[in-house]
């Protein structure tokens, strides 16, 4: 009853895999061939159109647009909508976790969501002065908030303006440092002591198209004469104006190297001293100035909005984790069935047919588990296409090999030559369906629903997934588990007379006869 319920919910699997049984029983291979619109119709038209798209121009890189200013008012609707996103993931919850686990992880979500209320009330300025080690930060912090140093007295207010000092450098932490950069700074001061390289222009690109407000300082400037300062200083306003939004730069020496004074006396003596010039910081304090006069409830919005942008991905990023686990026995169920069919048929060829039909009910179920349904004529469009990538990619070649080698460790499975095609097909539905779950949650965490299944990227996907599934210890761990879904398990006492049923371990001869019980029943998982 479980397998008929199954079969009559997913029409992909039921037709695909029966065409597939029912060339096998009558031999059908060259009806296969001859058909144009059978599996190599399908392959041949989807990896024509795969090629076809590969082979295009590459459009034009698309222009980075800045985050678009907002008001206070835009930001409580955003806030509000969280709570949408909330209800929508307990009960998701709810079907994978006890109920004071699902309180526990509704409450912290929603006591993050009330945080940002109150934080869009603040009324203090969060600047961060960040540069590279031995930029200058500490010192340029001190003249805008010690109340001791004159030029920056008129900051000196904690309630108006506080200041962070971040080291920027190549360390593996530099993208999370960026991150709260974003999320917790309501304006950036980069700090530079020379033209900009590719990872500063890297960090400046990624603030600006974030809306994130700041000033490119070069400092130091008295290191350099004084046509070499207009030339650094012009190269690098050329560079600030490709960013997606504009970006002062100013020109500071918040440490001075000194200089060698020369003086004459009355009588013709010559005497030298070394005297260290004044700090040169006004052109940064006056943007700073305005920044604290006029901009702070406009850059408190815009802060508090990338805020609410992140708890939006953070709720979506636990709702994906529910649903990866909701989809991933969907996805062993199939995987199973694969190479089930694999296993039972005798003709190679028409293990692709069936892997076709399986993927198109895996692209199905699965899009039904991530909220993003698709027609049964577009799952089977990108069960063929994908097929078609995976071809083109020698995934095929490369999973046998790995498989073979594999599988000479069990001598039982080894001498079945189905047993290679079986496994093959058991990895392949499962590396189609973990890229399958990527590219889905990814869309989520986007917001791109609603745009059309892009099988390239899909693909994509799939190739950064090859290495870890081409591990020792994966394809150890799929054989194993195939052993024990393949293998009938031991059969009560026959009648006298009566034939005992074949298993893994019988001769490749009699493999049209074994028939994969755990596929046709109700145990896969």
């Amino acid at each position: 009853m479980v397998v008929r319920k199954l079969l009559l919910e997913r029409p992909i699997l039921v037709g695909g895999l029966g065409l597939a049984a029912t060339l096998s029983l009558l031999g059908g291979l060259q009806d296969v061939l001859a058909d144009s619109t059978t599996v190599a119709g399908l392959i041949a038209t989807g990896a024509g159109v795969w090629w076809w798209r590969r082979q295009r121009p590459d459009a034009k890189p698309v222009e980075i647009k800045p985050a678009t200013p907002v008001e206070r008012e835009q930001v409580e609707v955003a806030i509000a909508t969280l709570k949408t996103d909330l209800d929508a993931l307990q009960p998701e919850l709810s079907s994978l976790k006890t109920a004071d686990e699902v309180a526990a992880i509704i409450a912290q979500l929603e006591q993050q969501r009330q945080n940002l209320l109150t934080e869009l009330d603040r009324a203090e300025l969060k600047v961060a002065i960040a540069g590279a080690p031995r930029s200058g930060k500490s010192l340029l912090e001190g003249f805008l908030t010690a109340s001791s140093s004159e030029e920056s007295a008129e900051f000196a207010d904690d309630s108006r303006m506080s200041v962070t000092e971040v080291s920027l450098t190549a360390e593996t932490t530099h993208p999370q440092v960026m991150a709260d950069l974003l999320q917790q700074q309501d304006a950036v001061i980069y700090i530079v002591t020379e033209d900009l390289t590719e990872s500063v222009f890297a960090d400046l690109k990624t603030l600006a198209a974030a809306g994130q407000r700041m000033i490119v300082c070069l400092n130091k400037r008295d290191h350099y004469l004084p046509d070499e300062q207009t030339a650094i200083l012009d190269k690098l306003q050329t560079q600030l104006r490709s960013l997606p939004q504009p970006v002062d730069c100013v020109a500071i020496a918040t440490a001075p190297r000194p200089i060698k004074v020369r003086t004459h006396d009355e009588a013709g003596q010559v005497t030298e001293r070394l005297e260290t010039p004044d700090p040169e910081v006004a052109p940064i304090l006056t943007p700073v100035q305005h920044w604290c006069a006029q901009a702070i409830p406009h850059l408190v919005a815009q802060t508090v909005m990338r805020q609410v942008q992140q708890l939006r991905r953070d709720i979506q990023t636990t709702l994906n984790q529910a649903r990866h686990q909701q989809a991933l026995p969907l996805v062993e169920q199939l995987q199973w069935a694969a190479a089930g069919t694999a296993f039972a048929s005798p003709v190679p060829s028409l293990d692709l047919l069936a892997a076709i039909a399986i993927n198109g009910q895996l692209v199905m179920d699965l899009s039904k588990v991530y909220q993003q349904p698709l027609a049964l004529d577009q799952a089977k469009a990108i069960a063929t296409e994908l097929a078609a990538v995976v071809v083109k990619l020698g995934v095929v070649e490369v999973s046998t090999q790995l498989l073979t080698t594999a599988l000479k460790s069990h001598a039982a499975t080894f001498v079945v030559g189905g047993s290679v095609q079986a496994f093959s097909a058991a990895y392949l539905t499962r590396l189609c369906g973990e890229s399958l779950m990527a590219y889905f949650e990814e869309r989520a965490l986007s917001g791109q629903v609603e745009a059309a299944v892009s099988v390239a990227a899909i693909g994509q996907k799939l190739q950064a997934l090859m290495p870890s599934t081409q591990r020792t210890e994966f394809l150890q761990t799929l054989i194993n588990q195939g052993i024990q879904k393949l293998t009938p398990k031991t059969p009560p006492a026959l009648a006298p007379g009566a034939a005992a049923p074949l298993n893994l371990a019988q001769s490749a001869s009699t493999k049209v006869s074994a028939q994969p019980e755990t596929v046709s029943s109700g145990e896969l998982v």
